[in-house]
């Protein structure tokens, strides 16, 4: 009997040990299962602090030592102003110095170039230059180059300059703005220049024939407005009375007989007063049906002259007004149904990236363009969020 005892007992710690030899090795393997997931954990927790590093130092960056010079085209209009409050906006976030500058009128091409070399003494740390003529400034921008002054255009840019002078514009596409311009107001008045008996006018009132974003936005208009009559089965040509640049820059031949005649007058100088007698002319032309002023000022001496004309609408006996940019009172004529619409650009943003390329530049960054867009809007959608953030007054 105590045989038989024993061996219950042995037999029952055998069995004990075997189960405890499998427990000890399930407990080993969920244990370094577990170290191992801590240990991917702590990875992770190691990469997340560092990159949160990574952000403080960039953001930590002292930029007080940058300073940047900005020569616009003026100062004069809205507009410049909605670039000015985007530029102060993203100098105080990054805590840089900038002075910003600009002529008087846009035709004081001279006073930019003496803005800019004033600005090259200044030995900042880069430089952002809206070019009335870049033709005017040439020589200086060789001087930038050489000095080791970056320079970033905006707005228009500074078309051929010095290879090596200028690092990357930061604008508007003004070429795709004004074919933007064109199709709206085509769609406006395809019908009547379907049925029209005799040839049919569209004019163009532009500020000058120097700036280069002015120029591009009346070729993109016309341009379009021909490709888009032309394939409607219509001829298109430039009145021989339209300023020479704009002649030999598009596409389009002089022709006073065409189905389509785009007229593209210029003022001797950049007066409210002179632009509005261009306006005047082109609106009391008994053939014209669609006039187009290509930036604020070209569309506010359309609104002048048609205060005295009151030939602006949306009717089908009304010229047909289409304008470039904002300000209270091309608002207004949008938002009376006096103009179809306008193009806005983006000013405030414009100034704010300006800043932002300006000190990356400065920081010894590569940069490259960047277009800053365009929305045509009309009184049916100016009010929208995406649209108004856009207008200024």
């Amino acid at each position: 009997m105590k045989k038989k005892l024993l061996a219950a007992l042995l037999s029952t710690a055998m069995v004990a040990t075997l189960l405890s030899g499998c427990g000890s090795s399930s407990s080993s393997s969920s244990t370094e299962t577990e170290t191992e997931e801590a240990a991917e954990e702590e990875t992770e927790e190691a990469a997340e602090e560092t990159e949160a590093a990574e952000e403080e130092t960039a953001e930590a960056v002292d930029n007080s030592s940058i300073t940047l010079e900005i020569v616009s085209k003026g100062l004069q209009h809205q507009y410049w102003q909605a670039v000015l409050k985007g530029v102060n906006n993203k100098a105080e976030e990054l805590g840089v110095t900038v002075n910003f500058v600009g002529p008087d009128s846009e035709s004081d091409i001279q006073v930019q170039v003496t803005e800019l070399q004033a600005a090259l003494e200044a030995n900042p740390s880069a430089i952002g230059l809206a070019a009335l003529d870049t033709s005017a400034v040439y020589d200086l921008l060789e001087q930038a180059a050489e000095a080791g002054i970056p320079v970033i255009g905006f707005d228009s840019g500074v078309p051929d300059a010095p290879e090596g002078s200028v690092y990357a514009n930061c604008s508007t596409d003004n070429y795709v703005a004004g074919e933007l311009a064109a199709e709206m107001v085509y769609e406006a008045i395809a019908d009547r220049i379907a049925n029209a008996d005799g040839s049919v006018r569209i004019g163009v009132v532009a500020q000058d024939a120097t700036s280069e974003s002015v120029v591009t936005r009346g070729l993109g208009f016309f341009d379009k407005l021909a490709e888009l009559a032309e394939a409607a089965g219509k001829t298109v040509g430039m009145a021989s009375s339209s300023n020479e640049r704009y002649i030999t820059d598009s596409v389009l031949e002089a022709d006073d007989s065409a189905d389509v005649i785009i007229e593209t007058l210029v003022p001797a100088s950049v007066t409210s007063e002179l632009s509005a007698t261009d306006a005047t002319t082109l609106m009391n032309k008994e053939d014209t049906i669609a006039i187009y002023g290509s930036n604020e000022h070209s569309a506010n001496a359309i609104i002048t002259a048609n205060d005295n004309l009151g030939v602006l609408g949306t009717g089908e006996d009304d010229i047909i007004a289409a304008g470039f940019d904002s300000g209270a009172s091309l608002k207004a004529a949008v938002a009376d149904g006096i103009f179809l619409g306008a193009i806005t650009q983006a000013p405030v943003a414009m100034g704010e990236t300006l800043v932002e390329l300006l000190v990356a530049v400065a920081n010894g960054e590569e940069v490259e363009d960047v277009d800053t867009g365009c929305q045509w809007y009309t009184a049916e959608n100016m009010e929208d969020e995406e649209i108004a953030q856009n207008l200024y007054d």
